[in-house]
């Protein structure tokens, strides 16, 4: 059934007349009455009772015009509803994000965002970097935010921060009172590390292997509140991100000891599957994680750019 042919269908019922139909919707009269005999013609019945130049609904015509304003009135909500930046009643959107993200960079987002938004559900997975990618690729995921570099030719990332990886050790531990130590003096201590697939853990594998050393490894993690804990206590030391440990630092619960020679940092991004089309609700939220960081301009340019 043809949702042009409804529309003559009401444009004749409220004009009683095929011409006045036909100039009104600006087509001709034979395509009028062609769309009408199509419609007839589909559903096996007569639509308009014709007396001359003048016609009037049937029965089943009456009871299709029913149905046709209703078409007519959901199409005209789904348009709404495709072009509004609001979500609808009960949506739910999927992404992804890194330990740190989650915890310290999209919260004062997502508040504004869902207060905006009431009626939207928002379920985030939070997993190392890698794991995120693969929900990308796999359309579990409408995007993440993860640490970068991460290259993929399917996917598109956008640096958003940088954040650097130091040292941080108990305020009881001998390194706590010095402002400096060598790389082959930390070999030595007991290491709380990430897990050897995150990007993290790998940047500071690559300063060890550069300098010949194996470092000795206690433990490994994949949460980094649960390192800063253990650090605390005493377990051993880390190199942690820096945006999961300003507070305790603050407070003197963790002491940062610079490693001479020795410059960590990590990239946070988002990324997304390239090519991936959003919607202006969902559009919206990552307008807001790039705008925060002053990447807006940059994301918009990137979604303009036609996959290669």
């Amino acid at each position: 059934m043809n949702l042009q042919h409804l529309r003559y269908l009401m444009a004749v019922s409220r004009l009683g007349s095929f011409t006045q139909a036909a100039s009104a919707m600006n087509v001709t009269q034979p395509a009028i009455s062609s769309g009408i005999a199509e419609l007839e013609s589909h559903l096996g019945v007569k639509l308009f009772h014709r007396h001359g130049r003048k016609v009037e609904l049937t029965i089943e015509g009456r009871s299709l015009m029913n149905y046709a304003i209703k078409i007519q009135d959901l199409v005209e909500e789904a348009g709404h509803r495709l072009t509004n930046r609001a979500a609808a009643k009960g949506e739910t959107f999927q992404f992804g994000s890194i330990d740190a993200g989650a915890i310290y960079l999209l919260p004062d987002i997502l508040r504004d965002y869902l207060a905006a938004n009431p009626e939207v559900q928002l379920s985030v997975q939070v997993a190392p970097s890698r794991y995120l990618a693969e929900d990308l690729l796999m359309n579990r995921s409408e995007f993440a935010v993860l640490t970068l570099p991460f290259d993929h030719p399917r996917l598109d990332t956008l640096a958003l921060c940088n954040d650097r990886l130091i040292l941080c050790v108990g305020p009881s531990h001998p390194f706590s009172g010095k402002r400096s130590v060598a790389l082959d003096q930390v070999v030595g201590e007991p290491l709380i590390l990430f897990h050897s697939d995150s990007i993290s853990r790998r940047l500071v594998d690559e300063k060890f292997a550069e300098a010949g050393l194996t470092p000795r490894v206690v433990m490994a993690m994949r949460s980094p509140e649960a390192m800063r804990k253990l650090v605390e206590a005493g377990v051993g030391i880390s190199f942690l991100p820096f945006i999961t440990v300003q507070d305790a630092l603050k407070s003197g619960e963790l002491r940062e000891v610079r490693v001479k020679g020795v410059t960590l940092s990590r990239e946070i991004g988002l990324a997304w599957k390239r090519g991936r089309y959003f919607g202006p609700a969902l559009l919206s939220l990552l307008e807001a994680i790039a705008g925060k960081f002053g990447k807006g301009a940059a994301f918009r340019k990137l979604r303009s750019t036609p996959p290669g």
